[in-house]
């Protein structure tokens, strides 16, 4: 599927002027949903299980409330949250917007997990680390949300600064410096700006997009992965247009338009519906997750049962470690087969010498007949049914 014409010359172009970057505003507490009696907010979901429609931002704002409200920050992870507690945050969920479908519950909790763990990121970040932004007139948590009190604020910053979350912390940070192409999405998801980009054209509506193909696979029936990756990493310009304005993802594009040429003139024919332009352009033909579908989308979900995740692959001080591990368990049950065997040895010998000598042995002492075998069938060597 070609990439809309328009768009592609706009994204090329990178000599337009960039426009003065606005302040953002910090980030405050969210007010939650209007109430809108004899409204009925009911959610729509598309192709991949994500909200959208009208009411998506309505569900998203109102999922973040209730998990702040209802889960408590002194959780440490998700898996110790109550089920009593979950099940309350579904029916709740499920109420409001209307959802008969019971299989949506997994869904909606994961949205819940999520929203709640960067509640407790912007928390840290805000008034524990000092990274973030936080409202001009220095009010604390505990002032903000009523359902935080002073002393729970005070624990949730001795977890959050503790060598444990320390830990946890820079790891996070380690993997964060892999993302070198940040979108520019802000808040929404790729669900919610797939809806946008199409209302302005920059990207065909599912119905045009699939209209004459007989592909039935997910990712047939949407826009191309390229244009929404390109576009989630743009800015408008001050006419509005979309422009790419770091230095990095332009130099995907150029890398993209390279790829692309290949493609039309049958250099570069993709093995897999994985194995795009895009995956080429950025080096990554075995990715670990999908990208342009949003967070808890996989692989399977986009591209079915024939596609497989990639494997991890380890670094040299890994195999180093990993093979000694495996060596000392190999050992260690070497070693432990080889008493077994030689106990059984000496408890032969000792019958037999006792029986020569008319001794009675007592029936718990008397040796199986199967680990007699065992033993006779090496001879006098007791390695020789040993193999390492």
């Amino acid at each position: 599927m070609k990439i809309n014409t328009q768009i592609q010359v706009l994204l090329t172009n990178h000599q337009i002027k960039c426009p003065k970057s606005k302040k953002k505003k910090p980030r405050g507490p969210t007010k939650g949903i209007k109430s809108m009696p004899g409204v009925p907010r009911i959610i729509e979901w598309d192709h991949l299980d994500r909200p959208t429609g009208k009411w998506a931002t309505d569900y998203k704002n109102h999922i973040g409330e209730i998990s702040r409200a209802k889960v408590s920050i002194l959780i440490r992870t998700w898996e110790d949250v109550s089920q009593g507690i979950k099940d309350t945050l579904w029916e709740d969920v499920k109420r409001e917007f209307h959802i008969t479908d019971e299989t949506k519950k997994e869904v909606v909790l994961k949205s819940c997990d999520k929203r709640w763990r960067e509640f407790k990121s912007r928390l840290t970040t805000g008034w524990i680390r000092g990274t973030r932004k936080r409202p001009k007139d220095e009010k604390m948590p505990y002032d903000l949300y009523s359902y935080i009190t002073k002393d729970i604020w005070k624990e949730f910053v001795k977890i959050r600064t503790s060598e444990e979350a320390e830990e946890i912390s820079e790891k996070a940070r380690q993997s964060q410096s892999f993302n070198i192409y940040p979108h520019h999405m802000g808040q929404k998801s790729y669900a919610e700006m797939t809806s946008e980009w199409q209302r302005k054209g920059y990207i065909p509506s599912v119905s045009s997009s699939s209209e004459g193909s007989s592909a039935s696979t997910i990712s047939s029936s949407l826009p191309s992965r390229t244009c929404l990756w390109l576009l989630a990493r743009s800015v408008p310009d001050e006419k509005g247009n979309p422009y790419l304005p770091d230095q990095g993802t332009q130099k995907v594009k150029e890398n993209i338009d390279e790829w692309k040429r290949k493609q039309d003139e049958g250099e570069f024919v993709p093995k897999s519906a994985r194995d795009d332009v895009l995956s080429r352009a950025l080096g990554k033909t075995k990715e670990g997750r999908p990208l342009t579908f949003g967070g808890g989308v996989g692989i399977k979900a986009v591209w079915g049962t024939g596609e497989r995740r990639s494997f991890r692959r380890y670094g040299d001080a890994e195999m180093e470690e990993m093979e000694a591990r495996v060596t000392k368990r190999v050992k260690d049950e070497t070693i432990q087969e080889m008493n077994s065997k030689m106990d059984a040895m000496v408890m032969e010998k000792f019958i037999t010498f006792a029986k020569e000598l008319g001794v009675q042995i007592p029936s718990h002492m008397r040796i199986d007949a199967n680990v007699h075998s065992s033993c006779r069938s090496g001879g006098l060597d007791p390695f020789a049914d040993i193999t390492v």
